[in-house]
C-alpha cells in the first residue's frame, strides 16, 4: 500500500512539475507577442488553471483579463473562448451550469462575425455540457450535434473528439447509455491518437458512469480505473470516486465503499486550494455513505453532514447533488418518526425530480411520499402515490434492460472496429516493414555488383533462393491465416444463427419504439418496449438449454412474430393453429427452431410482393412421436425472391436454412431425409407461395 502511494505522488509530482513549467513559459512569452497572439496564451491560461491547478479566481482572471485585451482589438474568437472560460467555472467548478449557458450563448452571437468552425465547436460542446447539467437533455444532444458537425467542417479530429465527449455526457445524463457509449468510445480513439490525456480520461470515467446506471458495477469500475491512471486532476476532482464507492456499495464491499470516500475527500483537498470549488465538490462527497448509515441508523451524524449544505444546494441549479441530500433528510426523519418534517422534504424531492424529469429521484419521491402518508393513516393518499410507484418503477425496469440490451451491442460493435482497425494498422506496419527491407536489398545488391561478377553471380543465386523460400513461406503462412480466419468467421456466424436475433433486428425494434416516443404514443411504446424485453430475456433463457418446453418455445415464436408485424408496419397478417393435445403434453424441442424458416416467408416472400395480401400460416399437429411444423405463406416463391436477391444483395450468402437443416438431422438421428421438405405452390401454373414442412422429434430429452 505505501509502495502504491509513492508511486502515485511521484507521477502527482511529474505531472505538477510539468504543468508548473508550462504555465511558467506562457507567462514570460506573454511581453513577446502580439496583440492576438498575447489574447490565445492568457486564454491558455484560463485553461490550465481550470483544467489542471482547479483554481477558479486565476482563471476567471486570466480569462477576464484575455477578453479585455481581445475586446480592444475586436478580435471575436479570443471574446468568445474568454467567455466559454469564465462560463466553464462558473458552470463546472462553482455550481453555476446556469451561468455557463449565457456565457456560451453570447460566445455564439460572438462567432457569428468570424468563420470559425473550430470555434463554433468549441463553444456549442460547452453549451451541450451546461444544459445537460441543468437537466435539458433533448436541447443539450442538439448542441452536442451541432459541436460534431462544425468540429467536420474544420476537419479538426481533436475538436471531434471533445465534441463527441460532449454528446456521451449529455447521452448518459439522459439515460440513453448505449447512444453515451458509441460517442464516448470514439473520443477516447481519438485522444488516443491524439495523445490527448484529459480527453481520455473524462471520456473514459465518463463511460465507467454509463455502465454503473445500466446496473454493471463491475464493468463501470473497469473504466474508472483506466480513467484514474492518467492522473489528470479534473477528473480526480470530479466525484467519480463517489461513484466507484456506490458501485462497490451494489457489490456489497463495504470496506472499497468507505475506502474510496475518504479518498475523494483527501482528493478535493489535494488538487485545489481554492474554497468556493472545495465546497462546491465536497457536497458530494459521502453521497452514497449515506445508505450505510442509514442501515445503522445513525440519523444525528446524518444530519451533521447533510443540513449544512442543503442551503448551498438549493441556491446553485445542479440539482442532482440537491435530490441526493433531499432523498436523504426524507429517509433519516422517517426513521426518526417525524413524518411531517419527512413529508416536506419528500415533496420538495418529488417536485424537483418531476422539473429536471428525472425518472429515479421521482420514483424514489413517489415510495417516499406512500411510505410517509402509511404512517399517517392517510390510505387514500399512500395508494395514490404507491400506485404511482408502481407504474414508473415498471416502466424503468423494461426500459433499463432494453437500454442495457442496447448498451452491450454498442460495446460489442465497437470492440469488434476496434480490433479490426488495429488488424489493418498490423498489416500496413508490415507492409511498411517489408518496403523497409525489399530497398535495403536492393542497395546491397547495388553494392555487390561492384565486388565483382563472380561473388555478384553467387550472391544473385542465393538471393534468388532465399526469395523463393521466402515467398513460399509467406504464402503458406497466408493460407494458414485466412483457413484460421474463416474458421473464425464460420464460428462467429454459427454464433450468430444460434442467437438468432441479428443486431439488425434489435435495433430496428428499437427504432420503432423510439419513433412510438418521438410521435408521444406513450403507452403503445411502452406496451412494445415490454414486449421487446420480454422476447430478449426468451431468447436468452431458451438457449440456456438445448431443448426447451414446446409451449415456452412457441410463446417465444409468437413474440418473435408480433415484434416482426410491428417493425415492418403491420405489412403482413399471421395466424398460428396448434393441435391442442401439444399445449398439455410433455413435449420437447430445440430452442427457435422454425424462426429462420418463419424470417425467410416474410422478408423474401412477404414483404417483396407488391400486393397488400400478405398472409403467414403456421400450423403445429403431432404425428406418432414427431411435432410437424408447416409454414406457408402467399408470397412471390423462391424464384422470383432469388432474384431480388441477386439483383438487390448478390454479394450476401445465407447459412440460416442449411445450418437449421443440419440441426433438425443432428436432433432426429433418424437418416430421414424428408425432416424438412419445402415446395412451391403455384395457382394455375402462376407460383403463389411456398410451403415449408419441418417434422421435429418432440420425445427426446
Amino acid at each position: 500500500m505505501r509502495c502504491r502511494l509513492f508511486i502515485f505522488f511521484v507521477l502527482l509530482a511529474n505531472t505538477a512539475e510539468t504543468q508548473t513549467h508550462k504555465i511558467d513559459s506562457i507567462r514570460k512569452n506573454l511581453r513577446m507577442l502580439n496583440d492576438r497572439e498575447a489574447v490565445n496564451s492568457l486564454n491558455a491560461l484560463g485553461w490550465q488553471f481550470f483544467y489542471y491547478w482547479i483554481h477558479s479566481d486565476s482563471a476567471l482572471k486570466y480569462a477576464n483579463l484575455a477578453r479585455q485585451k481581445a475586446s480592444a482589438i475586436n478580435y471575436y474568437s479570443g471574446m468568445a473562448e474568454a467567455l466559454v472560460i469564465e462560463g466553464s467555472v462558473n458552470g463546472r467548478l462553482l455550481g453555476h451550469p446556469d451561468v455557463m449557458e449565457r456565457n456560451t450563448r453570447k460566445a455564439i452571437e460572438l462567432l457569428k462575425n468570424e468563420t470559425n468552425s473550430k470555434g463554433f465547436s468549441m463553444v456549442y460542446h460547452n453549451l451541450a455540457i451546461s444544459l445537460a447539467m441543468q437537466g435539458k437533455y433533448d436541447a443539450a444532444n442538439e448542441a452536442a450535434d451541432k459541436a460534431i458537425a462544425y468540429a467536420t467542417t474544420a476537419n479538426d479530429q481533436l475538436s471531434i473528439g471533445w465534441a463527441k465527449k460532449a454528446a456521451g455526457f449529455s447521452y448518459s445524463k439522459s439515460g440513453e447509455y448505449w447512444k453515451s457509449f458509441e460517442n464516448l468510445i470514439e473520443a477516447v480513439e481519438i485522444g488516443k491518437q491524439h495523445n490527448d490525456t484529459m480527453l481520455i480520461s473524462i471520456s473514459l470515467a465518463f463511460i465507467g458512469r454509463a455502465f454503473n446506471r445500466a446496473g454493471d458495477p463491475s464493468k463501470a469500475l473497469q473504466y474508472y480505473n483506466q480513467a484514474l491512471q492518467y492522473k489528470n486532476p479534473f477528473v480526480f476532482i470530479w466525484p467519480h470516486k463517489e461513484d466507484m464507492a456506490y458501485a462497490h456499495l451494489v457489490l456489497k464491499q463495504y470496506d472499497s465503499v468507505t475506502w474510496y470516500q475518504q479518498t475523494y475527500r483527501g482528493d478535493i483537498n489535494l488538487y485545489t486550494t481554492d474554497s468556493a470549488v472545495r465546497k462546491k465538490f465536497g457536497a458530494y462527497i459521502y453521497g452514497f455513505s449515506t445508505e450505510l448509515q442509514l442501515a445503522r441508523k445513525q440519523y444525528d451524524s446524518l444530519l451533521v453532514q447533510v443540513l449544512p449544505r442543503l442551503q448551498l444546494l438549493r441556491k446553485g441549479n445542479d440539482v442532482f447533488p440537491l435530490m441526493v441530500n433531499l432523498l436523504t433528510l426524507a429517509k433519516v426523519y422517517i426513521g426518526k418518526a417525524n413524518y411531517q418534517t419527512a413529508l416536506g422534504y419528500a415533496r420538495e424531492l418529488n417536485q424537483t425530480a418531476y422539473r429536471s424529469d428525472n425518472k429515479q429521484f421521482l420514483k424514489d419521491g413517489y415510495e417516499l411520499l406512500a411510505s410517509i402518508y402509511g404512517h399517517l393513516k392517510k390510505t387514500d393518499s399512500a395508494y395514490h402515490y404507491f400506485k404511482q410507484f408502481t407504474v414508473i418503477k415498471d416502466s424503468m425496469e423494461t426500459v433499463l434492460y432494453a437500454g442495457r440490451t442496447a448498451l452491450y451491442l454498442a460495446a460489442s460493435e465497437a470492440g469488434n472496429k476496434m480490433r479490426l482497425l488495429k488488424k489493418d494498422k498490423e498489416l500496413g506496419d508490415q507492409q511498411l516493414k517489408l518496403n523497409k527491407k525489399e530497398l535495403q536489398k536492393q542497395a546491397q545488391l547495388r553494392n555487390l555488383f561492384i565486388a565483382g561478377s563472380i561473388a555478384l553471380l553467387l550472391i544473385l543465386v542465393l538471393i534468388v533462393r532465399n526469395n523463393l523460400l521466402r515467398r513460399r513461406n509467406e504464402q503458406l503462412l497466408n493460407k494458414h491465416e485466412q483457413s484460421v480466419l474463416k474458421r473464425k468467421a464460420m464460428e462467429l456466424e454459427m454464433q450468430a444463427l444460434r442467437a438468432q436475433m441479428n443486431p439488425h433486428f434489435i435495433f430496428n425494434c428499437l427504432s420503432a419504439i423510439d419513433n412510438l416516443i418521438q410521435t408521444k404514443q406513450s403507452d403503445k411504446a411502452t406496451s412494445y418496449l415490454a414486449r421487446f424485453a420480454k422476447l430478449i430475456r426468451s431468447v436468452l433463457d431458451s438457449y440456456k438449454n438445448k431443448l426447451v418446453p414446446f409451449q415456452m418455445d412457441l410463446e417465444t415464436i409468437q413474440l418473435y412474430l408480433e415484434m416482426e408485424k410491428f417493425r415492418c408496419n403491420d405489412k403482413f397478417l399471421y395466424e398460428i393453429n396448434v393441435e391442442p393435445v401439444l399445449l398439455h403434453g410433455d413435449f420437447k424441442v430445440p430452442p427457435l427452431i422454425v424462426q429462420p424458416f418463419l424470417e425467410n416467408a416474410i422478408h423474401h416472400g412477404l414483404l417483396n410482393k407488391k400486393e397488400n395480401d400478405r398472409q403467414l400460416q403456421l400450423k403445429i399437429n403431432l404425428s406418432d412421436e414427431f411435432i410437424v411444423y408447416s409454414i406457408i405463406d402467399n408470397g412471390i416463391g423462391r424464384e422470383k425472391a432469388a432474384e431480388f436477391k441477386v439483383r438487390n444483395r448478390p454479394e450476401h450468402q445465407s447459412y440460416g436454412i442449411s445450418i437449421t437443416r443440419e440441426r433438425i438431422h443432428l436432433h432426429n438421428q433418424n437418416g430421414i431425409n424428408d425432416d424438412l421438405v419445402i415446395t412451391d405452390l403455384e395457382k394455375e401454373g402462376v407460383p403463389s407461395g411456398t410451403k415449408a414442412v419441418i417434422r421435429i422429434n418432440g420425445s427426446k430429452s
